[in-house]
């Protein structure tokens, strides 16, 4: 089984991301002007785990499928999707048997639906959550998420302002958008504006790359995209496994530095001391990450307190 999880992330993590077929849908898009988000550039250093936190409510949705919930997604319930305020998990089909909320939508599965489930969920995450949360992150069935780094990083804003948060792509949106594979975050106000958009009928064509479409939208709406980046100008959300980006350039997908809007470095440069995502992280990897992060400690080492490293 561990042999056909690797060889299928293998072929994936080569695959050029949807939003390269999507550019003859959107084309060139006109600049948008919105006024900077304002950040705090002081160190960014692991949170300690705490389900509250000055970052306010996180709700963690997870996109699934039927066939991904029991192979996949039962393993963010065993690792880090408990670390969030709100879990939940949105498929076509609810399972009660299930471990964690599982949310059945009105869709059909399949990469052509992947944006119709998206607007789906937010549609329903608006209704029924929009005062139980302040933030809320979009990860994938094979995401990793380091939720006390992405408490942090968000403490950094404020959900009442609209602003979006991940991993920034610069090819078809002017001002960039997020990887849906390294998840992505929305403030409360950045969701009331993207549902509010689809209720009067905007941002609704459909094509698979969800990720794009919703960067269209928001920057149609006047949703800057953030700078996620630690105060070294470090990557923390990361749309591929850490071994590829530990490795040298070689090994990375072509469409790596093509797709990046920033710079992209690799070797330990290549992530942020405080990362909050890996994507592409099959289900034994997310339990060796979670005891990496959380179990195991250097002898003589100590773990980092809030504002320390694990250099200093």
């Amino acid at each position: 089984m561990a042999i056909a999880y690797y060889k299928a992330y293998q072929i994936s993590q080569e695959t050029v991301p949807l939003s390269s077929r999507t550019s003859s849908l959107l084309g060139e898009l006109p600049p948008v002007h919105y006024s900077a988000v304002a950040t705090n550039a002081s160190v960014l250093s692991p949170l300690p785990p705490s389900p509250t936190s000055s970052s306010g409510r996180l709700l963690c949705w997870v996109l699934t499928s039927p066939q991904t919930l029991w192979t996949r997604a039962k393993h963010i319930v065993n690792t880090w999707g408990p670390r969030c305020d709100t879990l939940l998990f949105m498929s076509s089909k609810q399972d009660l048997l299930f471990p964690g909320t599982v949310l059945a939508l009105a869709t059909e599965e399949g990469r052509a639906n992947l944006y119709n489930k998206t607007m789906a969920a937010f549609n329903l995450l608006h209704d029924g959550y929009l005062d139980k949360a302040d933030w809320f992150l979009k990860a994938d069935d094979d995401t990793y998420v380091i939720v006390e780094n992405l408490r942090l990083l968000l403490s950094r804003f404020s959900p009442d302002k609209p602003v979006y948060l991940g991993r920034r792509f610069r090819r078809f949106v002017h001002q960039g958008y997020m990887s849906g594979g390294a998840g992505y975050v929305l403030s409360r106000e950045s969701v009331r504006r993207y549902v509010r958009a689809l209720h009067h009928g905007t941002c609704t064509q459909s094509t698979s790359a969800e990720d794009l479409l919703l960067g269209f939208c928001l920057q149609k709406l006047g949703v800057p995209a953030g700078d996620s980046r630690d105060h070294q100008h470090r990557e923390t959300f990361h749309p591929l496994w850490l071994g590829k980006l530990l490795c040298t350039e070689d090994i990375l997908p072509k469409w790596f530095n093509q797709y990046n809007y920033y710079p992209s470095k690799v070797g330990p440069d290549c992530c942020s001391n405080s990362s909050v995502s890996f994507h592409y992280v099959e289900p034994v990897r997310m339990y060796m990450l979670d005891y990496f992060l959380y179990h195991l400690s250097p002898v003589g080492g100590h773990s980092p307190k809030l504002g320390e490293t694990r250099e200093e």
